[in-house]
């Protein structure tokens, strides 16, 4: 059974948020970095409007905190720098379903706490994430284990 959630909690929890997106951003720009011949200039064309997304949700996040009356941190969590473009995209992979498993969590503690106007938003991430799961999904798929 899950404990009652409260205000301090949830600005943590979205705080964790936060640093999750910059992470993706790191991410990402580490693969466009990285990813060299035609799929990495393909990478690079498919990942610029991922960043901006990312950096959008980022955004969202520290204006909401600071709405409901904490700080920002922007801490980014430790990341990995994988080098080959199959690790990058797989590990791309799973911290956009982090970011889904987090904001379906957010939402119910939204919920909990009649911030209504703050569960549709993260609703709105949750189907931002989810359409970047997919595509990289479809990327994973089209990359051979070795690369």
């Amino acid at each position: 059974m899950r404990r009652a959630i409260t205000k301090s909690k949830l600005l943590e929890h979205l705080d964790q948020d936060l640093g999750r997106e910059l992470q993706a951003i790191m991410l990402y720009l580490w693969i466009r970095s990285m990813a060299f011949g035609i799929r990495g200039h393909e990478l690079r064309e498919i990942l610029e409007p991922e960043i901006h997304g990312e950096i959008k949700h980022v955004e969202f996040l520290a204006d909401k905190i600071i709405a409901l009356g904490g700080t920002p941190s922007f801490e980014v969590p430790p990341w990995k720098r994988p080098t080959k473009l199959r690790e990058m995209l797989e590990y791309a992979l799973q911290i956009e379903r982090d970011a889904v498993n987090a904001y379906t969590e957010r939402v119910d503690e939204a919920n909990e706490l009649g911030e209504t106007a703050l569960q549709v938003k993260l609703e709105e991430l949750i189907t931002d994430e989810t359409e970047h799961m997919e595509l990289i999904q479809r990327l994973v798929k089209g990359v051979s284990p070795d690369m």
